[in-house]
Protein backbone atom coordinates (compact mmCIF):
# COMPACT_ATOMS: atom_id res chain seq x y z
CA UNK A 1 0.00 0.00 0.00
CA UNK A 2 2.65 2.10 1.01
CA UNK A 3 4.37 1.91 -2.48
CA UNK A 4 0.60 3.07 -4.51
CA UNK A 5 1.24 6.26 -3.02
CA UNK A 6 4.03 7.54 -4.60
CA UNK A 7 2.73 7.09 -8.08
CA UNK A 8 -0.96 8.45 -6.88
CA UNK A 9 0.67 11.52 -5.71
CA UNK A 10 2.62 11.94 -8.52
CA UNK A 11 -0.44 11.88 -10.79
CA UNK A 12 -2.54 14.19 -8.58
CA UNK A 13 0.32 16.69 -8.48
CA UNK A 14 0.35 16.39 -11.84
CA UNK A 15 -3.49 16.76 -12.44
CA UNK A 16 -3.41 20.39 -10.56
CA UNK A 17 -0.22 21.69 -12.01
CA UNK A 18 -1.48 21.03 -15.53
CA UNK A 19 -5.02 22.67 -14.20
CA UNK A 20 -3.37 25.59 -12.57
CA UNK A 21 -1.60 26.46 -15.88
CA UNK A 22 -4.61 25.64 -18.17
CA UNK A 23 -6.50 28.77 -16.09
CA UNK A 24 -3.00 30.83 -15.72
CA UNK A 25 -3.06 30.68 -19.70
CA UNK A 26 -6.96 31.58 -20.04
CA UNK A 27 -8.31 34.56 -22.15
CA UNK A 28 -11.82 35.34 -22.67
CA UNK A 29 -13.54 35.50 -25.82
CA UNK A 30 -12.72 38.48 -28.59
CA UNK A 31 -15.16 41.34 -28.40
CA UNK A 32 -14.97 44.83 -27.58
CA UNK A 33 -13.37 45.91 -24.27
CA UNK A 34 -12.24 42.29 -23.38
CA UNK A 35 -8.59 43.67 -22.84
CA UNK A 36 -10.05 45.91 -20.38
CA UNK A 37 -12.27 43.11 -18.58
CA UNK A 38 -9.09 41.07 -18.50
CA UNK A 39 -6.96 43.56 -17.03
CA UNK A 40 -9.50 44.51 -14.03
CA UNK A 41 -10.48 40.85 -13.62
CA UNK A 42 -6.78 39.63 -13.25
CA UNK A 43 -5.85 42.58 -10.88
CA UNK A 44 -7.16 40.17 -8.23
CA UNK A 45 -7.60 36.82 -9.64
CA UNK A 46 -6.81 34.36 -12.79
CA UNK A 47 -9.19 34.30 -15.65
CA UNK A 48 -10.12 30.37 -14.68
CA UNK A 49 -12.26 32.04 -12.24
CA UNK A 50 -14.16 33.67 -14.39
CA UNK A 51 -14.56 31.57 -16.98
CA UNK A 52 -15.21 28.90 -14.51
CA UNK A 53 -18.53 30.23 -14.02
CA UNK A 54 -20.38 29.23 -17.06
CA UNK A 55 -21.92 32.44 -17.90
CA UNK A 56 -24.33 34.17 -15.73
CA UNK A 57 -26.94 36.85 -16.44
CA UNK A 58 -26.69 40.74 -16.47
CA UNK A 59 -28.26 40.27 -12.95
CA UNK A 60 -25.78 37.91 -12.14
CA UNK A 61 -22.58 39.34 -12.74
CA UNK A 62 -23.85 42.42 -11.61
CA UNK A 63 -23.83 40.85 -8.36
CA UNK A 64 -20.60 39.57 -9.00
CA UNK A 65 -19.28 43.10 -9.41
CA UNK A 66 -21.21 43.97 -6.43
CA UNK A 67 -19.25 41.11 -4.98
CA UNK A 68 -16.04 41.99 -6.02
CA UNK A 69 -16.41 45.69 -5.29
CA UNK A 70 -16.62 44.47 -1.19
CA UNK A 71 -13.34 43.12 -2.01
CA UNK A 72 -11.62 46.21 -3.02
CA UNK A 73 -12.64 46.44 -6.98
CA UNK A 74 -12.85 50.09 -7.86
CA UNK A 75 -14.63 50.74 -10.95
CA UNK A 76 -16.52 53.76 -12.56
CA UNK A 77 -20.33 53.54 -13.40
CA UNK A 78 -18.92 53.82 -16.86
CA UNK A 79 -16.51 51.04 -16.30
CA UNK A 80 -18.98 49.24 -14.69
CA UNK A 81 -21.34 48.94 -17.41
CA UNK A 82 -18.46 48.22 -19.78
CA UNK A 83 -17.46 45.06 -17.85
CA UNK A 84 -21.17 44.19 -17.76
CA UNK A 85 -21.86 44.76 -21.32
CA UNK A 86 -18.72 42.64 -21.98
CA UNK A 87 -19.67 39.72 -19.94
CA UNK A 88 -23.31 39.05 -20.60
CA UNK A 89 -22.60 39.26 -23.72
CA UNK A 90 -19.83 36.93 -24.28
CA UNK A 91 -20.01 34.49 -20.67
CA UNK A 92 -24.20 34.67 -21.20
CA UNK A 93 -25.44 31.70 -19.10
CA UNK A 94 -25.93 28.25 -20.64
Amino acid sequence: MEQARGPIAVAIALFFGLSLRAMAQAELPEGPNRDFVTRTCTACHDLGMVLATGGRSREGWSNTLDDMMSYGLEVTGQERRLILDYLTTYLPPH
